[in-house]
């Protein structure tokens, strides 16, 4: 990982399923949503989700960008394997192969239909974190003083790097400052908002805060 300062891309989770984003498999992936964001986050970057109202200025996830994929690679590699949806895991989000006329084709899944495919596919990029924070129903409250990081509307709001010469706060550390060691890195919670027929794969969840501990 380089050394530069990341920038943030903070957005509003409309529907939090466990599709998009994916935390299961140990990894988080971006693969099916906000096209602007897969289109623009280098490695390194971190993007953060939170709630819509009325229950705003929470945490839903926040993950740092540590592959960029195409489809045709995240359907092909085997350790992607476990994000293909299927009866043990109805909230896969690798739904992209290549077919054999040379063009992407979407395989059947729980969430996303042919209306999906041309926003899907607008951007031919999967995003991968195996450096992530998943809270989905368990969202955190995000304290009043790092509510900067937060998008209010729908879209993507961008922090970049407050230049060192400037008198700004650059909020990005601080708000990251505050993830590393409030919490630990993995899934917290299930989705807030799972379909009936979706069943989540198993995981293991992490505790909610950070423990104590002595070396």
């Amino acid at each position: 990982m380089d050394k530069r300062q990341p920038n943030l891309f903070s957005y509003i989770v409309t529907i939090d399923s466990g599709f998009s984003p994916n935390p299961f498999g140990g990894i988080c992936t971006l693969a099916c949503s906000v096209p602007s964001i897969r289109r623009n986050a280098n490695l390194g970057d971190w993007i953060i989700g939170t709630t819509p109202s009325p229950e705003r200025n929470r945490l839903v996830f926040a993950m740092r960008v540590d592959r960029g994929l195409t489809f045709e690679m995240y359907w092909d590699f085997p350790e992607y394997e476990c994000k293909k949806p299927g009866k043990n895991n109805g909230c896969g989000d690798n739904i992209y192969k290549m077919g054999k006329d040379g063009h992407l084709v979407q395989v059947k899944n729980l969430f996303h239909s042919k209306e999906h495919f041309k926003t899907d596919t607008s951007i031919n990029r999967v995003l991968i974190s195996k450096t992530f924070y998943y809270f989905g129903k368990e969202a955190v409250e995000i304290p009043d003083k790092l509510i900067a990081v937060v998008r209010k509307a729908q879209g993507v709001k961008t922090l970049k790097p407050v230049p060192k010469n400037s008198d700004k706060r650059d909020i990005v550390p601080i708000f990251l400052e505050w993830l590393q060691e409030n919490f630990d890195k993995g899934i917290h919670g299930d989705p807030t908002q799972v379909k009936a027929k979706c069943k989540l794969p198993p995981y293991e969840s992490s505790p909610n805060k950070k423990q104590d501990s002595t070396i």
